[in-house]
């Protein structure tokens, strides 16, 4: 379940439930004919986000439905399956990270993509979570990497972002999640057979823009 969220004066609850797609009353929900995983059935999510709409994810396939599961609108990556249940920012942007690089945000209320980013390399957003509303935080997995090199020391990053604007970048232990609490933010990950955590210390604000996604102007890849 992800945290409570506001958009304008509406206060939005994630209630994520998994379904597979022959559910009754969600049968029109599929994946795009592009969808890269049709060797196994795609899960789906659905989150309530009002009383008279909710969001449903299917592979590579973005739903936004009414009260009546009636579809308003839909969006598709087009074959990369996505690798965490979406966020809504304050503003009403769906921001989307899947495989490939993926990277999208999406107008909530019109479905219409604001901007996309793809990109070739071994690196796998793998998380993202909202932050103080207006911010959020995507983890950048680099196992594809550590595997190729041999390299075991390459560690993981995160970001933390505003619509467009990377404004800040950090590396991670290697298979780390992030928790977040309120205001605060935990760095999890497993050390000698134990559960380590710590506080992730995000710089004050404002910050400068270090690059944007679609600009491609950072990059996921070590240096």
């Amino acid at each position: 379940m992800k945290c409570l969220q506001t958009i304008g004066l509406i206060v939005i609850i994630f209630v994520s439930t998994s379904f597979t797609c022959s559910q009754t009353g969600y049968e029109a929900l599929r994946p795009s004919a592009h969808y890269w995983g049709f060797a196994e059935p795609p899960k789906m999510q659905v989150s309530r986000l009002s009383p008279s709409r909710k969001l449903a994810t299917v592979g590579d396939t973005l739903y936004m439905l009414d009260s009546r599961n009636r579809i308003l609108w839909k969006w598709a990556s087009d074959g990369p399956p996505f690798t965490d249940t979406p966020i809504i920012d304050s503003e009403g942007t769906i921001h989307v990270i899947g495989y490939d690089l993926l990277w999208a945000a999406i107008d909530s209320a019109t479905g219409h993509e604001k901007w996309r980013s793809t990109a070739n390399g071994r690196a796998t957003f793998w998380q993202i979570e909202l932050y103080q509303r207006d911010f959020y935080l995507v983890v950048t997995n680099m196992s594809g990497y550590r595997e190729s090199s041999g390299d075991n020391t390459i560690e993981d990053s995160v970001s933390l972002c505003r619509g467009n604007d990377v404004l800040w970048k950090a590396d991670i232990p290697a298979k780390a999640h992030l928790k977040v609490s309120g205001d605060r933010v935990f760095v999890v990950y497993r050390r000698h057979q134990r559960t380590v955590r710590w506080p992730l210390h995000i710089p004050r604000r404002p910050l400068e823009p270090i690059g944007l996604v679609d600009g491609r102007l950072w990059s996921a890849q070590p240096s």
